[in-house]
This record gives structure tokens, C-alpha cells and sequence, in this order.
């Protein structure tokens, strides 16, 4: 007699190809009841994914690098286990992962898989994937990176799951509370007083092609910085 596949809700991003192959690999291990896709900016469920947990009848839901955040009723209505995908080590909660890991000159960047909780990136962590930070790395580059690896933690834990090996936590344990948006827009600012060597990382660790910063404000007003002209 064939056996019953859990069902879950899949919760993904707007990075469409990471999205189609997270769906397809949920789809092949579990009875998906509703796939969503979200934004970077958006911050709630959708009335239909909210319906969907609602019941009381889903055993897992997977957050696969949607940025929502789930209020503890909703999470308390899975039957098992809420999983999200962070695109970061557990040193780096919350955002501006990539650009703190390059200020610091970190040597390995990474994935973190934990159970959700309430408040962001704060659950017991399943599991851990790392990898080489590039010397040539920007912080679009190397988050770019760690999106693509998620899907091959994400895929691993997944697996695991439907195999009836539930992660129970690795031993790993988060650095420190979430950095929030306005934490991270304020840590952007760049200071006159600030020594050269913090001046120049903090330029380096947040070159983007895409999103402004660093950033000088000047009595009162936010300049942001657009890099070298080009002289060639």
C-alpha cells in the first residue's frame, strides 16, 4: 500500500529559476498544497498561503528564501516543522549578510537551515552548508553565490525529510540577534572620522551593480557613493 506523502506549503522568492527548481523538488517528495513566490520587499503571507497553514493539516512548511515573516499562531498551526533557508551563516542573521562577511574579511561564507520561530532567524539550526569567499568577491557576488548554493541545502534537507531523517540540529547556534533593514541602512553610513582601513572596507564590502551605498551624510543630507570615474 503506497504511502502518504506529507503535505506542505512552499514559500518562495521572485528569483525565478531558484524558484521553479525548489517547486519541482518539493513536488517529487511531498503533497504540495500551495507554492507562493514573493518580492524582496514584501513582508506577509498572501490570503491564499495563509489559508492554506491555516487548517491545521500541513505537516511542513519551507520557506525557501522569501523574505516574509510568519506570526507565531500561523506557525504554530504546522503540524511538524517550519524550515527556512537563510543565504548566510549562522554569523549573520538578518540582512546585509554578504557586505558584513567581506568587511570582516571572512574566509568562508554559507547557508543556514533552522526551524522558524517568531522572531527573524532565530530557531534551532538544522544544518550549515559553507563555502570559499573569492578574493575578487563583491556583496553581489557573493550573495548571488549563496542563493544558488541554498538550493543545494535546501534539496539536501528536503531529501532527508521524505526519507523519514528529520535534521535535529547540528550544535551550531546563531552570533547574535537579527540585524534589521534600519540597522543595516544606518551601518551603511560612512563617517569622516572613520579610520582609512574601515573607510575602504566598508566601501569594498558594499560595491553593488544594482542597489546604492555606501553612503555620507553631510548636514543632514545622504550622499551616496557611485564609485571611481572612468578614466580609460
Amino acid at each position: 500500500m503506497p504511502t502518504t506523502q506529507p503535505r506542505a506549503i512552499l514559500l518562495t522568492s521572485n528569483h525565478e529559476h531558484l524558484a521553479t527548481a525548489a517547486e519541482e523538488f518539493a513536488r517529487r517528495h511531498f503533497d504540495v498544497v500551495h507554492v507562493s513566490g514573493y518580492p524582496r520587499s514584501a513582508k506577509r503571507l498572501e490570503p491564499a498561503a495563509l489559508e492554506a497553514a491555516a487548517g491545521g493539516e500541513v505537516d511542513y512548511l519551507f520557506n525557501f528564501l522569501s523574505p516574509v515573516v510568519l506570526k507565531a499562531d500561523l506557525l504554530r498551526s504546522i503540524g511538524r516543522s517550519a524550515i527556512n533557508f537563510h543565504p548566510a551563516p549562522p554569523a549573520y542573521p538578518g540582512v546585509g549578510s554578504a557586505s558584513y562577511a567581506l568587511f570582516h574579511g571572512d574566509a568562508e561564507f554559507g547557508i543556514t537551515a533552522h526551524l522558524m520561530e517568531p522572531k527573524c532567524d532565530s530557531g534551532l539550526i538544522l544544518r550549515t552548508l559553507r563555502f570559499p569567499v573569492a578574493p575578487d568577491d563583491t556583496c553581489e557576488t557573493l550573495f548571488d553565490r549563496a542563493l544558488v548554493r541554498s538550493l543545494d541545502l535546501y534539496q539536501d534537507v528536503l531529501a532527508d525529510i521524505a526519507a523519514g531523517r528529520m535534521p535535529e540540529g547540528c550544535g551550531e547556534t546563531w552570533s547574535r540577534a537579527a540585524i534589521t533593514r534600519a540597522e543595516f541602512e544606518r551601518w551603511m553610513e560612512l563617517s569622516l572620522d572613520d579610520p582609512p582601513d574601515v573607510f575602504e572596507r566598508k566601501i569594498n564590502a558594499l560595491r553593488h551593480s544594482r542597489f546604492p551605498g555606501p553612503f555620507l551624510r553631510v548636514r543632514g543630507r545622504r550622499f551616496g557613493y557611485v564609485g571611481e570615474p572612468d578614466r580609460s
